[in-house]
Formats: structure tokens, sequence, C-alpha cells
């Protein structure tokens, strides 16, 4: 009971936590069509590439849409950075990502990339195309964005700078890096506003809570009861969070182990024609879960990102007798026998679904505080076992926790 009100007192003290860091200002701007900058908040953003509208609001003011006709550009506190501009004749002004701006600026746009020189903007072009040799057909990428850049950083830079073109991918972080060794070795002023970020940031997890367990009667016969002393018992769990991918913002995966405790009591009466009995079972229960999700983050307002997960978790449970006792009565002679002998029984091994939905509150760039309501079914998990009766239980373990993630 006191492990109960600890972790009671523990999830109203992060409940707490949770208000008072969820409106932590932003450094989110927009530059006014006169240039201005105006600090604010953009909401729901996930770092994508691209943004046709924004939401953006001041401190104390309600939000609103903002299009390429109303602004001249945006940036993220993560330092990215957006201007309107009109790429071609044939399209409107749009939002576009600036990557490094100087003499030549890289700008993003739909995953396509660009090169505005001050006079024109130049698409770097890369496609596959269909081949044929002798008869046998492939599809090989064609890289026109190679004389393009080598046309635009023609100088003295020229023979420095050719092997390093030639090797370019078609990706942000190779052009980045070319055009910063041209305008160093140009000894021009250039500016970058996208960093260097890795695949995907994986930080450890340690939460603790609650788990609330229902066993529901799988298979039953006779007049037959059963009544458990406690159904709810401590979790803790430990774990990895691979989390901001650079591709699918909104997606993230654990990776956990978790330990609950589930000592009980089970008081069994079963009634027949030709016998009463009735039995008790102190017993001791441990569970070592392992479970794998993969989540979808549905909505970020502000520092708070809600997701909801689905996944499978492997369960491996021990469970001892600590003390027993049957009491038979035969109808037809009155007499009684006491058993000393086990009543319950678990699966020892098997893997169930789990859905989860949760929380997690950034309170800096690195630590995050996490709440998570998980559910998973285990069907004909458990048994108590009376004398030539014997009742399976489907269980279904319902857990709140709350932790750190770092």
């Amino acid at each position: 009971m006191k492990i109960n009100v600890t972790l009671i007192l523990l999830l109203a003290i992060s409940l707490i936590l949770f208000s008072q860091f969820s409106f932590a200002q932003s450094e989110d701007y927009i530059l006014t069509l006169d240039g201005t900058k105006v600090y604010g908040k953009i909401e729901r953003k996930f770092d994508y590439e691209s943004y046709d509208i924004i939401r953006f609001s001041k401190p104390g003011e309600k939000s609103k849409t903002l299009s390429p006709k109303d602004i001249s550009g945006f940036g993220f506190d993560n330092g990215w950075l957006y201007v309107v501009k009109k790429l071609t004749e044939e399209r409107e002004a749009e939002f576009v990502q600036v990557l490094i701006s100087g003499k030549l600026t890289l700008i993003r746009s739909r995953n396509i990339f660009y090169i505005d020189n001050g006079t024109e903007v130049v698409e770097l072009v890369a496609r596959y195309e269909q081949e044929e040799i002798k008869g046998r057909e492939f599809t090989e990428l064609k890289r026109p964005y190679i004389g393009t850049l080598n046309m635009l950083m023609a100088g003295d830079c020229t023979n420095e700078l050719y092997q390093d073109i030639f090797n370019l991918k078609y990706e942000e972080y190779d052009f980045i890096s070319i055009l910063s060794k041209y305008h160093l070795c140009e000894n021009l002023p250039f500016e970058l506003h996208f960093k260097k970020e890795p695949f995907t940031r994986v930080s450890p997890v340690v939460s603790a809570g609650i788990s609330s367990i229902v066993l529901t009667p799988a298979t039953i016969t006779g007049n037959r009861k059963d009544a458990f002393e406690t159904s709810i018992f401590p979790i803790f769990q430990i774990g990895v969070k691979a989390h901001q991918f650079r591709k699918w913002p909104r997606l993230s995966m654990d990776v956990a182990i978790a330990y609950m405790n589930q000592d009980n009591t089970v008081i069994s009466e079963y009634v027949s024609s030709e016998q009463y009995m009735t039995a008790t079972e102190t017993y001791t229960a441990r569970a070592i879960m392992v479970p794998v999700t993969i989540n979808y983050t549905w909505i970020r307002l502000g520092k708070v990102d809600s997701y909801i997960g689905l996944g499978v978790v492997s369960n491996y449970n021990k469970i001892e007798s600590e003390f027993s006792i049957i009491d038979q009565t035969l109808n037809s002679n009155g007499i009684t026998t006491l058993y000393e002998e086990p009543l319950t029984d678990i699966k020892r091994r098997f893997v169930s679904p789990l859905a989860k939905v949760g929380s997690v509150i950034n309170l800096s760039k690195t630590i995050g505080l996490v709440a998570e309501f998980q559910v998973t079914q285990n069907p004909e998990v458990m048994s108590v076992s009376l004398p030539f009766n014997v009742v399976i239980y489907d269980r279904l373990v319902s857990s709140f926790l709350i932790g750190l993630r770092f």
C-alpha cells in the first residue's frame, strides 16, 4: 500500500510539473513584408521541409493563418529559415527553405534544390532515365546538376572544387558542403541556415507507474467463483526511444524492458451436487515484459507532443505458491478433506498486442517528461485449479506510467 501511495504522489507532482513547463516561450518568428522580425510561435510544426501556409501567434494574441502573400518569410527556433520566392514564371510565389545564403544561395522546395545567384534561380536537376544496352534495360540516374554547379562556381577555385562537385549526391548535406567550400575558397561571406542532424535521435527513458489487471474467465464450468484480493500493482520500465526522424518527423519507436510485481491472494469456491470446495492461495508472481511499439505524433501544441502507438510485448512470467489450502467436503458422506497444493499457474512465455497513448513535454532540447497509458490483452494466460475443476482466465493489463526521457 505504501508503494501505491508513493506512486500516486509521484504522478501528482509530475502532472504539476507538466503544467509549469508546457507554456515555455518559443523562439519562432515571421518576417513582415517590410522585413521586420516578429517573434512568436508557429503552431504544430514538425520540421517539415515544405509549407504552403503557417499558423502564427504572438504572446497574448490569437493565432492567425499566414500565406506567402502575407509575409516575406519565417524561421524556426532550430535555425531553419524560409523566404517567399517565385521560382519560375509559371509558379506562384511560395515559401522556400534557405539552406545557405551568400553569392550562391541554396534553396529547397518540395525536395527539389535550386541555386539563386542574385539574378536568376537555377534548378539543380537530377532524373532517372531508361537505358538499353545489348537488349537489356536498366534505369540510370542522370546528374545535370553537376554541370550546373561547375558553371556557377567557375573561377579561381574551379580546379580545387572539381572533384568534390563530381562526387556530389543529390542531398542537402552534400550541396551545403560544396557551397560552403566555394564561399570559403573565394573568400566570400555566407551564412548557414541548416545544421547537420542525425537520421534519428535515440534517447533513454526511465518511468514508473501502476498497472491494473482485470481477469476474465475464458473457460469456466459448474458453479465456480474466484476472488482476487487486489488488481493494482506497481510497474517499472526502462528503455530507449528513437525519435526525431529527419524524413518522418511524426514517427518514433520505443523498445523497453518492464518489471511488474503481482503478489496476490485468490479465494475460490466450487459448489456442485456432489461436493463443496473452498480454497485459498497466496502466491508470488513476477513478470518481465519487453514492449516494442511504433508511435505516431498526432498533435503538437507548443512544447507538448501527443502520440499513439501500436506494437507487441513479449511476456516472461514466473509464479510461485507461498501458501495454499483446499477444503473439500463430499455431500454424500459429509467427509471433509484438506489439500495443500498450488492453485494458480501462468503461461511462462508469450507475445501479445500492445496499444498506448501518451504525451511528452519537452522541458529542454534533451529532457522530456513522458506520460503514457498502455493496454495489452493476454488471452488464456492464467489458470486457477481445484480438483477436477479448472478456470482459465484472459487478462487485460492497463498501465499508467510517468517518467523522463533524456
